[in-house]
C-alpha cells in the first residue's frame, strides 16, 4: 500500500479541528513531531483565522465584537 504525501497529510490536518489533531497526535510519535511542529501549528492558526474571516464576511456567524 503507498503512502499518503506528507504535503498532503499536513494539508488534511489543517482542517481537522484541535481536538482532532490533539488526539491523533497519541498515534506516534512522528505524527507528534509533525502536529506540534511550530510550522504546523502556525498554519493550522492562519487557516483557523482566515475561515472565521469569511464566515464573518458571510454573516453566518456573528462578529462578537458587533455590539
Amino acid at each position: 500500500m503507498e503512502q499518503i504525501p506528507f504535503d498532503v497529510m499536513m494539508e488534511i490536518f489543517v482542517r481537522l479541528p484541535m481536538k482532532s489533531i490533539c488526539r491523533f497526535r497519541s498515534v506516534c510519535k512522528k505524527w507528534y513531531e509533525d502536529l506540534s511542529s511550530f510550522e504546523f501549528l502556525q498554519r493550522h492558526i492562519n487557516r483557523v483565522s482566515s475561515r472565521l474571516d469569511e464566515l464573518l464576511e458571510q454573516g453566518m456567524f456573528p462578529d462578537p465584537f458587533d455590539v
